[in-house]
This record gives structure tokens, sequence and C-alpha cells, in this order.
């Protein structure tokens, strides 16, 4: 999933192999491109791990199965390689044009290649990552990334040697699971997303032991609810007016929050 500045959400809808665009307040989404177009095959644009859409159309998409990033220009006959040799579990890219990937425990900012984060191999480290998933970029270059394997949220400022510590820790009687997602606010407070809970926390700036349960659904013996009701969510993302969106795959369906940050301050 990506939101635009104008609100537009393009969604990988995997078992159809395509990537659709749903203007605000429409009934229906509209086709930008197919796997065909894309050239992955169809039995792969379901792994597509992440993409980002550029001003101009232009489209980056995580090719994991095939350890590359593909680059799709509007009205184009199909896409291209563009990055290789990175598996891609996220993306992102800047107000300034840089493209950032994750993948390999590491991130790295094209163009130049240069890796920013990690790169020193899989551990539990600072300087390290066990399972890098998806990650945010702030205004300043700082990269923020959801260690899955670590169950941890680091942040690298531009040019540190180690991560610091954003989240990690109990939340709401639980420890901190398995980050699969990651988005930051203007005031500096992170959101992160749990695979598997589907929970979605908030950790106030340098306090990383300490988080909030703001978002939680999912059925327990004390609080059932309908099946249909159960969610299953796998990315998380701002617009630019601060709503939080989130991907609920079980029920096929984009999820949309008003946050209240009055509790950031």
């Amino acid at each position: 999933m990506y939101v635009d500045h104008d609100g537009i959400v393009y969604v990988a809808d995997s078992y159809n192999h395509r990537i659709v665009k749903w203007m605000p307040g429409a009934s229906s989404g509209e086709l930008v491109a197919s796997s065909q177009q894309l050239q992955i095959e169809k039995n792969q644009l379901e792994y597509v791990a992440s993409f980002v859409v550029a001003k101009n159309g232009t489209m980056f998409v995580c090719d994991r199965p095939n350890r590359q990033v593909r680059r799709w220009i509007p009205d184009a006959n199909e896409g291209e390689a563009f990055i290789f040799n990175i598996s891609c579990s996220g993306i992102f890219l800047t107000e300034n044009g840089f493209l950032y990937v994750a993948g390999d425990e590491k991130v790295i900012r094209w163009p130049g290649n240069e890796v920013v984060a990690g790169g020193n191999g899989a551990g539990p480290g600072l300087n390290q990552f066990s399972g890098t998933s998806r990650i945010f970029v702030d205004q300043n270059e700082v990269v923020y990334v959801a260690d899955a394997g670590n169950h941890r949220v680091v942040r690298w400022p531009h040019g540190a040697k180690e991560g610091i510590l954003v989240a990690s820790g109990v939340v709401g009687g639980f420890s901190l699971h398995t980050p699969i997602g990651v988005v930051v606010d203007q005031m500096g407070s992170t959101y992160v997303l749990e695979y598997g809970t589907s929970r979605i926390t908030r950790w106030l700036k340098d306090d990383p032991y300490n988080g909030i349960v703001i978002i939680v659904d999912k059925p327990t013996t004390n609080n059932p609810v309908p099946l249909a009701s159960y969610t299953y969510r796998y990315e998380l993302l701002f617009d630019a007016e601060g709503n939080l969106y989130a991907v609920d795959q079980y029920n096929h369906r984009i999820q949309k929050y008003q946050i209240d940050k009055s509790a950031c301050l």
C-alpha cells in the first residue's frame, strides 16, 4: 500500500495480480499496472513486500523472490529491474528523491547504493538486524527500521555506526512481538505494527520501554468478536493529513484511523 499527498491510495491486489489506485471517495479502483506489465510472474506478485510511487507516477516495487527492485514508468509497456541483489522487505522514497531499500540485514540508499543502516550481518547488536521489515525515513534522513527478529524498532541518524533503540519492552502486559511496520509522526512519536497480534502501538520520543496500545481487535477468550471482524494487518502508513492507514489482508480492505495525538504532547 502507498498513500500519496493527494490522498490517492495505491494497493498491491495480490490475488488479482495487479496494482490498483483508489481516488478519494471512489467506489472502485483503477488499474495502474499488472504483473505482466511489471514483468513479475503472476504467482509472485503476492510476495511484493512493499512499493512506493513518485510524484511523477513512477513506481518502485520490491520484487523479493527475485532479489531486486523493479521500476515502472507510467505508460511504459513493461517494468525494468532497477536495483539488484537485495531481498527487499521495505522501501521508502523521501521528498528529495532518495530511495531507501531494506533487506539482507541492511538498509541502502539510492542513488549510490550506500549502506546507511546495518550491513554487519544478522545478530542482536545495535549495529545489526535480524529480519529487517518495513522502514520509515524522516525529513532529517533518520532511518527507522522494524527489526522483526530482534523484536524492536531502531533509528539510525544519517552517518551513524549503530542504531538507537526506539521501541522494545512490555506493552499492555505483553512483550513487543515481531514488529513489521513502523511510521513516525511530526512530533516524533513512533507507531509500530506487530505481526500476528495485529496490534498497533505508540511509543513517545526517547521512551523505548513504555509503549501504548492504541489499536487492537484480535479475538480473545474473554472478548470474542465475529470472524469477519478478525484482522490481519501487515502494513502501516500515514497520509499527508496525519491519518493512519493499515492493510487488513484477511478482510481484503484498507482501514483508516484518525489518531488523537494529544497524549503525545
